[in-house]
């Protein structure tokens, strides 16, 4: 059946997937998550994991040619797992906070979540979208999902390392004004950048994440926006900071 199914050129196959809005890049990330899984024999999670990779992947195909057709199909989801749940009331109760628009960066935000302590994007949850600013306030697109926080998914699981208590991961603005307000609280901030490559990025964050900081300021680059991270051992302490950093925006 695999030679049946795989008998044209492989590039055929990626045209066909970019044809229904699916790139090339997103199926190979999604399938890198689930080798690591299968290699890991963490065959529980590469099942689960297989369902709902296979629902996102189906439903952003469809729902980018037929949204019209399948307006409540495309507007929620239909799998439920109770981590993912937890994720989605976290995520309700911050973009709830009065005035988060305020520090929501062009780029967009998103919010990364680890049950445990992660060893993998797999085992992080976050926006496959992410969340924007908008003139009502802030939205969230995209759906929570293993792997969905490809970038703030990734800070996380390095930040991990570190401080293996450290589950949330949440990125706003930075400007001196952010930075010092948390500073004068009592909270350490680490700053790095700004950045010609993108490997100059990873390398200096790991440098910063090993002090262990409760943020960190990144200055950015060629075309990236300076970017904060801030990361927390739970939901309660991600509130609260925030409420801080946002009463002075």
């Amino acid at each position: 059946m695999v030679h049946k199914l795989l008998q044209k050129p492989l590039n055929s196959y990626y045209a066909t997937l970019e044809r229904l809005n699916l790139t090339r890049s997103l199926v190979d990330y999604y399938t890198d998550l689930l080798v690591y899984l299968a290699i890991r024999g963490d065959y529980e999670k590469y099942t689960y994991m297989s369902f709902t990779i296979l629902h996102h992947l189906a439903l952003r195909a469809v729902c980018s040619i037929y949204s019209y057709k399948f307006i409540e199909l495309c507007s929620s989801g239909v799998l439920r797992d109770p981590n993912i749940e937890y994720y989605k009331g976290v995520l309700l109760r911050i973009m709830s906070i009065k005035g988060l628009e305020k520090v929501i960066p062009e780029v967009g935000s998103n919010l990364a979540y680890a049950v445990q302590t992660p060893s993998s994007l797999s085992d992080v949850i976050g926006l496959s979208g992410g969340i924007v600013k908008t003139i009502d306030g802030v939205v969230f697109y995209g759906e929570p999902m293993y792997g969905g926080s490809r970038h703030v998914g990734r800070v996380l699981v390095e930040a991990s390392r570190f401080n293996s208590q450290l589950r949330f991961c949440f990125n706003i603005k930075c400007t001196n004004k952010l930075k010092n307000i948390l500073e004068e609280k009592g909270y350490s901030v680490e700053v790095t950048g700004p950045h010609l490559r993108e490997e100059d990025f990873w390398s200096e964050i790991v440098k910063a994440i090993s002090k262990k900081p409760t943020a960190i300021c990144d200055l950015g680059g060629l075309r990236l926006e300076p970017i904060m991270y801030i990361f927390t051992k739970n939901a309660v302490e991600l509130e609260n900071l925030l409420k801080i950093i946002i009463g002075v925006a």
